[in-house]
């Protein structure tokens, strides 16, 4: 019996994430690049709120429901000239692309035990730094499972 999928949603998410064309050139990674983040990338971050739920009551191995959120962080640092509207047109160009993965293939390519999952929430966040402004949008991907 599966104790989570968790790891392989995350994996196949970042497979689909890797292969979207508007997001070909940008760093996609499983997790934050920390210090070698490039000046736009999206990455994959904590997951949340894994509750489990038992389909049914019955002695022995049971089937259960899963659903736990998944935070996706898209991050622009524009060019110092360069202004925070601009900077978070990009940013919302790069996380609508990782949205529209998500809405596209909600089973993400038949993962197994995964019913479903979508975009539950985002939050946006603009400084102007030195180095330019910088935006960071997140995104909740929400996803539900059975596990047998």
């Amino acid at each position: 019996m599966a104790a989570t999928i968790m790891g392989t949603f995350k994996a196949a998410l970042l497979t689909e994430l890797q292969a979207d064309s508007t997001l070909s050139a940008v760093q996609v990674t499983y997790g934050d690049p920390g210090g070698a983040a490039r000046r736009e990338c999206v990455f994959l971050g904590d997951i949340e709120s894994a509750d489990h739920e038992p389909s049914g009551f019955s002695t022995g191995p049971r089937r259960r429901l899963e659903v736990f959120d998944l935070e996706i962080v898209t991050f622009v640092n524009s060019k110092p000239r360069s202004s925070p509207q601009d900077c978070e047109a990009r940013a919302i160009v790069l996380s609508s692309a990782a949205a529209d993965v998500v809405a596209a293939d909600p089973q993400l390519g038949g993962l197994s035990g995964l019913l479903w999952c979508r975009v539950s929430s985002m939050s946006m966040s603009t400084v102007e730094t030195g180095d330019g402004p910088a935006t960071t949008i997140r995104q909740t991907i929400n996803a539900h499972a059975r596990l047998l």
